[in-house]
């Protein structure tokens, strides 16, 4: 579920693409990007944007929309609104991206620093030799996503700057940090338990059929249908199939358009249909369980901890904008493979 807050696209975490492999590796060479990958579509500020990271998020956010309805969506009177969304919603993405190493340079952070190229050094190498350093298959692997091991570097030494600048802002007090700061923010009005029913965007349908179960599904819960039944019945939301527990959650963490109708409603109160990047959801928030916040204490300030990061990220984007080169003409999103 917490898909639905993240603005960076299938950010695959290193681990998941380790394999064991017989073959033997080749040459690491084989990994440098083409002389067009490098090629600067964008800049975000001060920042350069070469087409290869372009088209990772171009390419994954396309995907995303072409879900249930395939590639028809960019046909007919309603393609061209479609198309200016999604291009909005890479320029977003990229934007995101690059806000990391903005906000790094206001902590006094940089990319170059020796600790944070040590520790890209030692995650890559680890993905290397998970493949027993066979970069061909590698890099095969990683193309499905739409990477190439430049993009792939990059994201991942995001992910470690990332960490950096969290525990900046909480040595310097930005984010609070202390188990009695955390227990009072966890117990207080700035963190609530729901559960959903989502209609997901991945079950096959097209948009406007997910869209008519879900008012249907809307119905029945206002005609009395219980909700816990009907996430049994209806949900594509796997995790709660598995748990009673629902989500406790605080501002920062999920989708905006999730967490503003989660946080409108009284204890006890049904949302109406709310979209996401996931699909449509129906909330229903519920009152926290004590027991369950002690067992789960650490667990809940590191989502928090991580949501108010975001926040502060997300206040930082709006100063930033994109603007492109005369390449990008060459590049129009529909046409990239």
């Amino acid at each position: 579920m917490k898909k639905t807050y993240v603005k960076i696209l299938s950010c695959v975490s290193a681990a998941s693409f380790l394999l064991t492999l017989s073959s033997c590796g080749d040459s690491k060479k084989k990994l440098e990007s083409t002389k067009e990958d490098k090629t600067v579509v964008m800049t975000v500020g001060e920042y350069e944007v070469p087409l290869e990271l372009y088209k990772y998020v171009a390419l994954n956010t396309k995907s995303d929309y072409e879900k249930g309805d395939g590639s028809d969506i960019w046909l007919g009177e309603s393609g061209a609104a479609k198309l200016s969304e999604l291009e909005d919603s890479i320029n977003e993405t990229i934007v995101h991206l690059y806000t990391t190493l903005y906000v790094c340079d206001e902590y006094g952070i940089s990319p170059d620093d020796s600790y944070i190229t040590d520790a890209l050094d030692i995650q890559m190498d680890a993905i290397y030799e998970g493949y027993e350093n066979d970069y061909d298959v590698y890099a095969e692997e990683i193309a499905e996503y739409h990477m190439n091991d430049s993009v792939y570097r990059f994201i991942t030494r995001n992910d470690i700057l990332s960490e950096e600048l969290i525990h900046k802002m909480m040595d310097d007090k930005v984010i609070p940090s202390t188990d009695e700061e955390l227990e009072g923010i966890i117990s207080g009005p700035d963190f609530i338990h729901v559960k959903q029913i989502l209609i997901s965007n991945d079950n096959g349908n097209s948009e406007e059929e997910n869209l008519a179960l879900a008012e249907d599904i809307l119905k029945k819960l206002n005609d009395g249908a219980d909700f816990d039944e009907m996430i049994q019945q209806y949900g594509g939301d796997l995790y709660l199939f598995n748990t009673d527990n629902g989500y406790y959650i605080s501002r920062g963490s999920y989708h905006e358009a999730f967490e503003e109708a989660a946080f409108s409603l009284e204890i006890g109160e049904i949302s109406g249909i709310v979209k996401t990047d996931a699909g449509f959801s129906i909330i229903k928030r519920y009152p926290k369980d004590a027991e369950f916040i002690a067992e789960n204490f650490n667990v809940l300030a590191d989502d928090y901890i991580r949501g108010r990061y975001n926040l502060i990220l997300a206040e930082k984007e709006k100063e930033l904008s994109v603007t492109y080169t005369d390449a990008m003409e060459k590049y129009p999103v529909l046409s990239l493979k």
